[in-house]
């Protein structure tokens, strides 16, 4: 099966009916942090319009374990990688998006829907504290690349060993603050590189690190808070894909860090999920 990770405004595209009606071995999943998205504001409206593809190919629809249930996996193989994938949500996601479209609505989906815009919101009021706890750092680490060193990373073209081993170092540090911070705050054993490129640690902090790099190569030096949340979300995405086929997305920034994190993942030897591209023209990614 095809799977492609779908960022939360890639459920109202086109594109996505056009891939899920293609064949039924093709699936997208969904992340947490894509439904939280999805729930922030107004979460009935949106979720309704959101999920109206989803409700049509609801056998193709799937919902990823929360993040913090992904962060002990180490993921070696295409078949291991299902393992972050919840079943039970999924059916759970299929149940509400028929709910949504039911006619006449359930006479309970109003509150229910009420209560997941409030948990949403408050999961954005967490990311927004460590987004602006965090950023400075990654900031500061990543300005000392050159240009020519960026463009090297981000096209994967004449990458020289200095390149390779500053990122190598930066991505080492950045691990170590990740799994400090969100995974084993009391750690103090190393761990094989190789184990943590398999971990959802490491792939996460290598999209971030890319991202960064990305907004140093074209010169930006502020942006609202609330934007950078959202980058939060798509390096989620850009990470989890990398254990599947890809990234349904229509964000080009996005698309860039995703495809750079699989060729650098490739790069260090480690399972990287096969790339999907469209088979017609009529379906885009």
């Amino acid at each position: 099966m095809i799977t492609l990770i779908a960022d939360s405004n890639a459920l109202r595209e086109p594109s996505l009916q056009a891939y899920l009606a293609h064949s039924r071995d093709h699936a997208i999943a969904l992340s947490d942090l894509a439904l939280i998205e999805m729930r922030k504001t107004n979460a009935l409206a949106t979720a309704r319009q959101s999920l109206r593809i989803a409700d049509a190919y609801a056998s193709q629809v799937f919902v990823l374990r929360q993040t913090d249930e992904l962060l002990a996996e180490v993921i070696t193989t295409a078949d291991q990688a299902v393992r972050l994938i919840d079943f039970e949500g999924s059916i759970a996601l299929g149940h509400q998006a028929r709910r949504l479209h039911a006619i006449p609505p359930p006479a309970t989906l109003a509150e229910e829907m009420a209560a997941l815009e409030a948990d949403a919101k408050l999961v954005i009021a967490r990311l927004t504290d460590e987004a602006a706890a965090f950023e400075p750092t990654l900031f500061d680490v990543v300005k000392d690349f050159s240009q020519a060193e960026l463009t090297q990373l981000r096209t994967g073209q004449d990458v020289t060993d200095a390149t390779r081993q500053k990122l190598h170092d930066l991505l080492k540090e950045t691990i170590g603050l990740f799994i400090l911070r969100n995974q084993e705050p009391g750690r103090r054993a190393p761990m094989r590189f190789s184990k943590a490129m398999a971990m959802f640690a490491g792939r996460y902090s290598l999209c971030m690190l890319l991202f960064y790099l990305e907004w140093v190569r074209t010169g930006r030096s502020q942006k609202r808070l609330d934007r950078r949340v959202n980058d939060i979300v798509d390096m989620q995405t850009a990470a989890v894909a990398t254990y599947f086929n890809g990234v349904l997305s229509a964000d080009a920034t996005l698309q860039r860090v995703s495809q750079a994190a699989r060729r650098i993942l490739r790069s260090y030897g480690v399972f990287v999920g096969q790339d999907w591209q469209p088979e017609v023209k009529r379906i885009t990614i």
